[in-house]
């Protein structure tokens, strides 16, 4: 079969054919011999009915054959599963088989062996209840899978710039077509397979597609391949789409990824122990079924009975009344406990801003001892602003000339703008956030970018945009009149800013107040290398702007490596503010013992200036740069690493490393991540955070939860969320295997003593799938408190049951027992107490009645013991914060509702009579002392089992055989600190001048009480401060 194609009717493609293969493979196998043979990317364009200059007309995109021949930029996505297929699934748990076999059998005995008129109901009931149960469970995964469509929805969606009727237009990825013309510039990502045209200085990031950690420079003659889903490192470009969705390399690849969705660790731990317990009920009903045959047949045989069939009958009733014992035993509701808690969870992280992925997520982060979180955007608030700045000679208020030098460099130097808002609404940034910074910066100058760059597009001769290996960006323009020098006017000017110490190296002038330039002499440039470090020491990222004007000739003086003779222009210390709530969320998350690291890009003067300011570096934390990290041993990380705080200049392999390495020391480490190169680490740690705003699709494919805020507070209410999913389960488990232990004893010991349970199969049902369901949804949906904070994280093997719980099962199994054995067999003794007859003229009413409160008494037992469960650990309060949980007030109303209708109304089929006040008032009673009981239980001094934690000992400079920064408590507290930054810069200056560089012993005086002490081993005729104290 063919492969769908368009036939050319342009001069040069008649009768060449291209299809939808022949594009795939041009990629894959990156022809450029076939390029040729079509005539280029220009004449590819045109048999593709498109245009490198104007794009595709609309209707062209819009047109159904287009799309049906070349398919639309979506991923195959996995076929939508209907609710009947859940239903189905829901089915085949292990569990609801065996009920409904006991079900089938019941319902044929009752048929045959038993009263026909009554003999149905119990298998029937178990047959709704079980029927009941798959729905919920179904309902709830179809629900899931419908949200999980919805945000995959979401998180793809994002426009690009598309060439279309010769004008750009930004639309949907979604609606990318074969033979679009797409723009891109640094930051975005490709959004479909195709073929470089044109642009500048353009290179790509195809890691994530071919491993290759080196940049791809494009090029339409060498180099003119673009891989869908790579990220764009620098410059901007045009090119022609030419695969799309299932049919570019990205698609390919999701396509080989799609991988059918596992259980999660805590779901298996808990089908484990449901199995363990079904186990021990199987073995239970089995004891119990021969210990009735055996006292059967010795009955019989002291008795001198003879074997009739009609004993037949009996024989069964054993059976039935065994079965029933593993339907009390099985744990029903534990599979569905976690599903409500987890799903429940997800939903209400959505509104914290967590986008969570993969489900197993919510609970693994409960468990996290580590969060390796970057910098940018996620502590701080990714909105830079100019703090700091030097123009010039220290020209305070720049007018004029200078302004107009200031506005060439930074309008027109650009290609990002911003959206005012009125009031108090802040302003939106688009394109880089330096850019945006210094727009603001020139808006103080009473200038408007817009107008001014649009005045001057004439002037622009080239444009280079920032390239990381230069580490500067820089525009060549005509030259105005106004900026002659003595030598004349000469016709180009090339404005440059980039990274402060490089551009500074190549100045050799710098402008004054009248707009001139003067010689750079030597104290005056060291002055501004003092500037840009104490810009960099106060957490400053620092930018130098200068220029130079050039002759005819010298227009590509830029990429001039030895290119110098710059004037300098200004110096400005960019910051990204910290994000307010950030310093508390850290505090908050070390309090609950997990331990915060910094890992960013910046200097280390920078980064330990922005750890400080969010509380991620103390005392005796270690801050180290990456490329000194790269050069330590196994036997130093290890020593290192507990210490690590900071991690500076670190590249995606010192993150990889760092993660792995934590992991391995049997940390549970979560990570955040936002561009391609962080996938690694995202898919290493336990938990991948990834960036819901600055993130790039690369790394949220590869995450398990999408920040949607892109803020370090999310990641604590993470931390909150799954610690409350894992008590939840807890919760319930204590609750669940009290019920049980319960039901399967008095099961066990009535059938022996009495031949049936006191309890029947329907009256169990009702306890074990339906209260059991309300129960988990109760337990499973309280909402988190800021306590969950107060402990250290639980281990990653930490058991599901604990001492406490132990206690608590134990105990309140032992209550509970207690009496209602004492009202199972003190029948003869109570009955005025229940207003009952004597006991020798009791009718089947009257036992009715009596099995009655001896079935309510049990599910107030339970009731309150719901409410008891709601502690895990010694709190004697178990009523605190409950109005906070109207789900779970509500579902105990509701609950007793219910309860009073099965009694009063149950009947026959329920096996149940109506109860007189005093009697009710009696097993309510009973149940309610089960919160004394519990109030004495947690008065025990038993202790959990902590949490494994690390003791460490603070580190010293000779444990390690480099140099290390580690963090002491400063000298000065934080009210002296501005004084002491004042007389710091005085004697910078002072220095400066004299040629003599003391700052760093002089800052070390401020910094810390180690440095104190080594300051003292110089002279005092060396120490700044000597003779002034």
């Amino acid at each position: 079969m063919s492969s769908p194609s368009i036939q050319s009717s342009s001069s040069y493609g008649q009768g060449r054919e291209v299809g939808v293969v022949d594009l795939s493979d041009i990629i894959s196998n990156e022809d450029l011999n076939r390029i040729k043979a079509y005539g280029g990317v220009k004449g590819l364009a045109n048999l593709l009915g498109s245009s490198v200059d104007r794009g595709l007309s609309s209707a062209e995109a819009s047109s159904p054959e287009r799309i049906e021949r070349f398919g639309s930029n979506r991923n195959r996505e996995v076929p939508i599963k209907s609710f009947f297929f859940f239903v189905w699934e829901a089915a085949h748990d292990k569990t609801l088989i065996i009920l409904i076999v006991a079900a089938i059998v019941s319902i044929i005995l009752g048929l045959t062996v038993e009263d026909r008129s009554t003999g149905w109901i119990d298998g029937t009931a178990i047959l709704v209840a079980v029927t009941i149960v798959v729905l919920v469970t179904a309902g709830n995964d179809y629900n899931k899978e419908q949200k999980f469509r919805k945000l995959n929805s979401i998180r793809n969606e994002h426009n690009a710039s598309v060439l279309r009727d010769g004008r750009v237009v930004s639309l949907p990825v979604t609606d990318i077509v074969v033979g679009d013309i797409v723009k891109l510039e640094a930051g975005d990502t490709v959004p479909a397979d195709g073929l470089y045209i044109n642009g500048t200085n353009f290179s790509v990031d195809e890691s994530a597609m071919t491993g290759e950690s080196d940049s791809k420079h494009k090029s339409e003659d060498v180099e003119p391949f673009m891989l869908s889903g790579c990220q764009v490192l620098e410059g901007r470009c045009e090119y022609l789409v030419i695969a799309v969705g299932v049919n570019s390399q990205w698609g390919k690849l999701k396509s080989l990824l799609e991988v059918p969705d596992s259980d999660t660790p805590l779901t298996i731990k808990l089908e484990s122990l449901a199995q363990s317990i079904g186990k021990f009920g199987l073995a239970a009903a089995v004891a119990t079924f021969i210990i009735l045959i055996v006292k059967f047949s010795i009955t019989m045989k002291v008795n001198h009975i003879r074997w009739e069939w009609s004993y037949l009958g009996t024989i069964v009733q054993f059976l039935v009344t065994s079965i029933a014992i593993i339907v009390m035993a099985v744990p029903e509701g534990l599979p569905l406990a976690v599903t409500i808690s987890l799903a429940f969870s997800m939903m209400k992280m959505m509104k914290d801003n967590n986008l969570v992925r993969h489900l197993e997520a919510c609970e693994t982060m409960g468990g996290a001892t580590n969060i390796c979180s970057d910098k940018t955007g996620t502590l701080t608030m990714n909105r830079m602003s100019v703090e700091a700045s030097l123009v010039g000679s220290g020209i305070v208020n720049p007018d004029g000339q200078i302004v107009s030098l200031l506005s060439d460099n930074i309008c027109l130097n650009s290609t990002a703008y911003i959206v005012h808002h009125e009031g108090n609404q802040v302003n939106d940034h688009f394109g880089s956030k330096t850019e945006c910074a210094l727009l603001e910066f020139i808006e103080r100058y009473q200038v408007d970018y817009e107008h001014y760059r649009e005045e001057n597009k004439a002037r622009i001769v080239n444009q280079y945009p920032f390239s990381s290996e230069k580490k500067m960006s820089a525009i060549l323009v005509r030259n105005i009149s106004n900026s002659s020098s003595k030598g004349g006017i000469k016709p180009y000017r090339l404005h440059v800013k980039g990274a402060a110490e490089l551009v500074l190296s190549k100045c050799d002038k710098m402008i004054v107040e009248d707009g001139s330039s003067k010689s750079f002499n030597r104290e005056e440039k060291l002055l501004v290398s003092k500037d840009i470090e104490i810009y960099a020491s106060s957490g400053l990222r620092t930018l130098l702007l200068a220029f130079k004007d050039l002759d005819e000739g010298q227009q590509n003086d830029f990429d001039n490596p030895n290119s110098g003779h710059f004037t300098f222009l200004a110096l400005v210390g960019i910051k990204d503010p910290v994000r307010p709530e950030v310093p508390a969320a850290v505090r908050k998350c070390q309090h609950a013992g997990i331990t915060v690291r910094m890992l960013t890009g910046d200097n280390i003067l920078t980064a330990k200036n922005i750890a400080r300011e969010c509380n991620i570096l103390r005392d005796g934390g270690v801050a180290i740069e990456g490329p000194q990290f790269r050069q330590l041993t196994n036997e130093q990380l290890e020593i290192i690493i507990p210490h690590l705080q900071v991690l500076a200049r670190c590249s995606p392999t010192d993150k990889y490393t760092l993660v792995h390495k934590l992991r391995e020391m049997g940390e549970v480490v979560a990570v955040t991540g936002d561009g391609v190169n962080d996938a690694p680490q995202l898919k290493e740690a336990d938990v991948g955070f990834s960036m819901g705003i600055a993130g790039t699709e690369v790394a949220k494919e590869a995450s398990d939860i999408v920040l949607l805020d892109d803020n370090f507070s999310s990641i604590g209410k993470a931390v909150m969320w799954g610690r409350n999913v894992y008590d939840s389960i807890r919760k319930f488990i204590q609750f669940q295997l009290t019920v049980n232990f319960v039901a399967v004893t008095m099961a066990i010991i009535g059938a022996i003593t009495d031949g049936e349970s006191p309890l029947r199969p329907i009256q169990m049902l009702w306890v074990n799938l339906i209260m059991d369901t309300l129960g988990a949804l109760a337990l499973a949906t309280e909402p988190p408190t800021e306590k969950l904070f107060d402990r250290l994280p639980y281990g990653r093997y930490d058991s599901l049951i604990t001492r406490r719980m132990w206690r608590n099962i134990i105990g309140q199994t032992i209550y509970q027992l207690s009496f209602l054995f004492a009202i199972m067999y003190g029948a003869p003794t109570l009955v005025k107490l229940f207003d009952l007859p004597a006991y020798s003229h009791w009718t089947l009413h009257d036992k009715l009645v009596y099995h009655t409160i001896i079935f309510n008494t049990f599910v107030f037992c339970q009731f309150f013991n719901e409410i008891n469960c709601r502690v895990l650990n010694n709190d004697l309060n178990v009523f605190k914060g409950i109005h906070r949980s109207q789900l779970f007030v509500g579902i105990m109303i509701g609950t007793i509702g219910i309860q009073i209708i099965l009694v009063e109304f149950g009947n026959d089929f329920f096996g149940t009579r109506p109860l007189d006040l005093y009697q009710w008032l009696f097993c309510i009673t009973i149940g309610a002392g089960g919160l004394i009981w519990g109030f004495c239980l947690r008065l025990l001094p038993i202790k959990d089992r902590q949490p494994i934690t690390r003791q460490l000992r603070r580190i010293k400079q000779e444990d390690v055989e480099i140099d290390i920064d580690i963090e002491s408590t400063p000298l000065l507290p934080q009210s002296k600190w501005r004084t002491a930054q004042k007389v710091m810069t005085e004697i910078n200056v002072i220095s400066a001048f004299r040629n003599q560089p003391r700052l760093k012993r002089t800052k070390g005086l401020f910094v810390s009480k180690d440095s104190d002490l080594r300051s003292r081993k110089f002279n005092k005729s060396s120490n700044p401060f000597a003779g002034k104290q």
